[in-house]
């Protein structure tokens, strides 16, 4: 016969009454919280789920906080940009002006002066901070602004590191960008080959921009347009400057003004009177940087011309030449701006993404953590039903004594 004691009822009592006490504590805990999961023991697959999620919630909330930096950074920039391209828009004008012919040296210079304003404020904006210490094109160079003017002189300190911010999943996103690739890496002239007339030309010949006629048929090398007078008959000879070798006469006849010249894919058009031995240089465009080609432009303008035709041609070829290198300037950054601009739009395309994959992931989180209220609400009844149950059996138990039947 099995013998219960006593102390061994009194203790499975206490041990019955303390789980159900426990039991109805969890519960209350879990309506208090409104989570189904409050330890990882509660549910292991269910926490180690949710802890996946929770890891990716985090991960959207810093592509958010990513785009809003991108964002704000790609706007300073687009609004840098667009001030240089008003400021070239305003040297064209003002170049076109000056082209008049009424105009004497006092109001040439006079224009060279408002394009040194004009000249600074492109620095200026080239130097665009972002507002926290930073530069917008000066690479990952800080603390110093990446352009520094002298004079006329502008020179490049920045690098070339191109700083991104990751907006989603593996996609960087620039944000920063050289100056050097805005600013400096541009084609001067037409954007194939540079015009310009020697310094020691004596006649009023002058050259314009040129175009490219036929591009498959461009060498890459640079030419020599020279000039010989002989009995009042004016004649030309373009030579070609090989890369190893003696020079190649690709061209020559008689000139006659004007004069549209073709040659090598290559076509060029010249007036006035050429001088005996006077000569123009087209070479192929290297890269200018846009502050150059404006202040050789204003360096052209303040050189006096008045009674000195040969001057006023050379003057009327270098301007030429800077309006061709400004438009191309122009036409560069609008390309660079487009760029800043469809950046804008890939960070709201992305940003609509990240809020809906948010949204997705925090469903999902609610689902495996959060608590059914109305079915909670049932197991606090059946469970606060169950302790009263053990409380009042213990309490009948612990009565129990041998003396209650003598």
């Amino acid at each position: 016969m099995l013998r219960v004691s006593t102390m061994h009822q009194f203790r499975t009592g206490e041990d019955s009454l303390v789980a159900r006490q426990r039991e109805l504590l969890a519960v209350q805990q879990q309506i208090a919280s409104g989570k189904r999961l409050l330890s990882p023991a509660d549910d292991p697959l269910a926490a180690a789920d949710g802890a996946g999620i929770r890891s990716a919630v985090a991960q959207f909330d810093q592509f958010r906080r990513n785009q809003d930096h991108a964002q704000y950074l790609l706007n300073l920039g687009e609004s840098a940009l667009a001030g240089v391209i008003g400021g070239i828009q305003d040297v064209q004008e003002k170049l076109v002006a000056a082209g008049n012919g009424a105009l004497g040296d006092n109001e040439r210079r006079m224009i060279a002066g408002e394009l040194d304003g004009v000249l600074a404020r492109l620095v200026g904006l080239a130097n665009a901070g972002d507002g926290a210490g930073g530069f917008l094109f000066g690479g990952a160079r800080s603390g110093a602004a990446p352009f520094a003017q002298s004079g006329a002189d502008v020179v490049y300190l920045g690098d070339e590191i191109a700083q991104r911010l990751e907006v989603a999943q593996d996609r960087l996103l620039q944000v920063r960008f050289s100056g050097d690739a805005l600013f400096n890496k541009i084609r001067p002239g037409n954007g194939s080959f540079t015009t310009a007339a020697a310094a020691g030309n004596s006649g009023t010949g002058w050259i314009d921009a040129g175009a490219v006629s036929d591009p498959a048929a461009l060498t890459g090398r640079p030419y020599t347009l020279s000039f010989s007078v002989a009995a009042g008959v004016t004649t030309y000879t373009v030579t070609r400057h090989e890369a190893s070798g003696p020079p190649t006469t690709v061209a020559s006849g008689a000139y006659g003004a004007p004069l549209a010249l073709r040659f090598d894919g290559i076509q060029v058009n010249l007036n006035g009177s050429p001088a005996d031995g006077d000569s123009f240089a087209i070479e192929p465009a290297g890269f200018r940087p846009l502050f150059e080609s404006l202040a050789q432009a204003i360096a052209a303008l303040r050189q006096p011309v008045a009674g000195d035709a040969a001057a006023g041609a050379r003057q009327r070829t270098a301007l030429a030449g800077a309006q061709a290198s400004l438009a191309g300037a122009f036409d560069h950054l609008l390309l660079k701006r487009a760029d800043l601009g469809t950046g804008l739009q890939e960070l709201e395309a992305y940003g609509q993404l990240n809020e809906d994959r948010t949204l997705e992931a925090q469903t999902r989180l609610s689902r495996v953590e959060d608590l059914d209220i109305a079915a909670a609400a049932a197991e606090l009844s059946r469970r606060q039903l169950t302790f009263e149950a053990a409380l009042k059996s213990y309490s009948m138990v612990s009565r129990l004594s041998l003396f209650d039947f003598l």
